[in-house]
């Protein structure tokens, strides 16, 4: 090392302010002496206000231009320049933000703390040369961008070859690729199912989660096991070379291909394990979709053929609608069948309430007929009957009223009431008249004691007599009516009451015989219930209630449907270029690291 390296580093490694080196003079400056060895000096605190600051390094800068110390001139070059430069800078930041911290914690310090005591003027303390901060303590990126250009811009060859071995790998992988070819086909699958009764084809409304709960359910069913599996016993994939697994890629695919027998083990192949692997095969080319607000499914299958793929989509759709109406019709015979073992059991339960009733019902004397009891229709015929005989009595008495105020005047002047009149009563009424007319002709010809007009009066007088008679017996007749119907209303009302007695007394079993009616006519209600749906059900096991239609059917597609060559020649150049990357970085890992 040369002496001019050595003042040089000797220099740099010096901080520009080093206030140890600060002797004090015998000059006044405006500040204390500096203590003596028996007396501690207390720590040094730096300036507060910029004032002071100003102050204290423009005496520094006079005492040291007073004792300047002998300087040994060298030169410097700009690089030099600018290093010296930023180490007074930051070590003027530093000064700076230790200034300000202690201004705040001294400000903090005085909000809580009792009146200060007048503040002592600053004491410079030199400090051992040791607990300087050196100047490599900085912070530092951890890897520095000029040197990380710079290591790329020496690899500049390495990347460009791994960029183009990336790109040619991936244009030999692209060309190797076979074409894939996607054909679709679209079903409409309603879940409100068709009915077979009732005046509506379909329910008018559909629960929104009860659609959305259907439409999933209906989406799992077209990808499923039971539905694939027909499929390719249909279409006979097993002997597919390209759903078996006996297909060998070419190229770079094949190579691949190649690479992953070898490593994986072989294995024993039987039908199950073929079945197996055509069933994943032929699971991972469907692709089913649907869209959110609407029951129409896209059925997608994509193969290296597009014949194929059209084939495949149509009888995906076929078999799933076929299988569909299998449920349905399974669901409608499992309840059928459960419906038809149930019915033996509610059918002997019918039989064993109303049996009970009917045993009930002998043992008590509570015949019935036609769904009720003798004791009832007695009850009420009785009734009945006693309120007609009543009636019946009010009107013979009433009659009986009538007639014994009657009189042979009232039957000749015709004020007696019509239905009250006899036949008899009618004949001597036109007697009397006849008798009255003739003795009313005689008394104009004869004298008063002639003896045809005599006789003629005694005649009309006699008629008279015979009506008074008339009027006796038929009011005797009455009398004797009236009596026989209220003895008749007393027997009725006697048999009445008899009856409500006997019903009270049989109250208690009249409520166990409705209860058990009760529980017949239930289990007799449900029977028949179970009964009407057991044939319903077994109608329905033949009739495809399936709301399903296909809206397009699949056509071999034209163009491929593959991934672009091109995006995957592109992704080669960026691997290949990132690889690139990786090497250098790994290549120059202690430079980029600064280690």
């Amino acid at each position: 090392m040369s002496d001019h390296e050595g003042r040089r580093k000797a220099g740099v490694e010096k901080p520009l302010l080093a206030f140890s080196d600060v002797r004090p003079t015998d000059r006044p400056t405006g500040r204390p002496p500096a203590p003596r060895d028996s007396e501690a000096a207390p720590p040094w605190t730096p300036p507060a206000t910029s004032d002071e600051r100003a102050a204290f390094f423009h005496e520094h800068d006079h005492d040291a231009q007073e004792t300047p110390e002998p300087v040994i001139e060298e030169e410097l070059d700009d690089a030099d320049v600018a290093e010296l430069q930023k180490r007074v800078a930051l070590i003027e930041a530093e000064l700076e933000r230790k200034i300000q911290e202690r201004e705040r914690r001294k400000i903090a310090i005085e909000a809580d703390a009792p009146p200060p005591e007048p503040a002592r003027e600053p004491v410079m303390r030199e400090h051992p040369v040791a607990d300087r901060p050196a100047p490599d303590a900085e912070w530092k990126p951890l890897i520095d961008p000029r040197i990380a250009i710079d290591v790329v811009r020496g690899s500049r060859r390495l990347l460009l070859v791994s960029t183009i071995l990336g790109g040619v790998v991936a244009a030999l992988y692209a060309l190797s690729l076979p074409q894939m070819y996607v054909a679709s086909t679209d079903i409409l699958v309603d879940p409100r199912n068709i009915k077979t009764v009732g005046d509506e084809l379909t329910p008018g409304q559909l629960p929104t989660d009860a659609s959305l709960a259907v439409a999933e359910s209906q989406a799992r069913i077209i990808d499923s096991s039971s539905v694939l599996l027909k499929v390719i016993d249909r279409t006979d994939l097993t002997k597919d070379p390209e759903f078996n697994g006996t297909l060998v890629p070419t190229g770079i695919a094949g190579l691949f291909a190649q690479i992953k027998d070898i490593l994986s083990p072989q294995k024993a192949s039987d039908s199950q394990t073929l079945q197996t692997r055509v069933l994943y095969n032929l699971h991972k080319s469907i692709a089913i979709g649907r869209d959110a607000k609407t029951f129409i499914y896209s059925i997608s299958v994509k193969t290296r053929d597009p014949q194929k793929s059209a084939s495949l989509a149509n009888t995906i759709s076929t078999v799933f609608q076929s299988e569909l109406a299998s449920l349905q019709s399974d669901a409608a015979r499992r309840t059928s069948d459960e419906l038809s073992n149930r019915l033996a059991d509610m059918r002997a339960n019918v039989e064993q309430a109303e049996r009970a009733a009917a045993d009930f019902r002998a043992s008590h004397d509570l015949v019935n007929v036609d769904g009720k009891l003798i004791s009832d229709n007695d009850l009420t015929r009785l009734n009945d009957q006693l309120t007609n005989q009543r009636a019946e009595t009010m009107r013979l008495q009433a009659r009986v009223q009538v007639l014994s105020n009657a009189t042979s005047d009232s039957v000749v002047t015709g004020t007696l009431p019509e239905d009250l009149r006899s036949n008899t009563l009618t004949a001597l009424r036109a007697q009397y008249a006849q008798a009255r007319q003739t003795a009313s002709g005689l008394s104009t010809q004869l004298g008063p004691r002639h003896p045809a007009l005599i006789q003629a009066q005694s005649q009309a007088g006699t008629v008279l007599s015979d009506i008074d008679a008339e009027l006796r017996r038929i009011r005797s007749s009455l009398q004797v009516e009236v009596s026989r119907s209220v003895q008749q209303e007393k027997d009725l009302t006697t048999r009445l009451a008899q009856l409500k007695s006997q019903q009270a007394n049989n109250s208690g079993d009249l409520v166990k015989l409705r209860e058990l009616e009760r529980e017949a006519t239930a289990r007799r209600s449900v029977y028949e219930a179970f009964l009407l749906r057991s044939r319903e059900t077994n109608e329905q096991e033949g009739l495809n209630t399936a709301n399903v239609r296909v809206l397009s059917e699949a056509r071999p597609p034209l163009d491929p449907a593959s991934t672009s060559r091109k995006l995957i020649v592109i992704a080669g150049l960026i691997a290949g270029f990132l690889a690139g990357l990786a090497i250098t970085a790994v290549r120059n890992f202690g430079r980029l690291l600064r280690l």
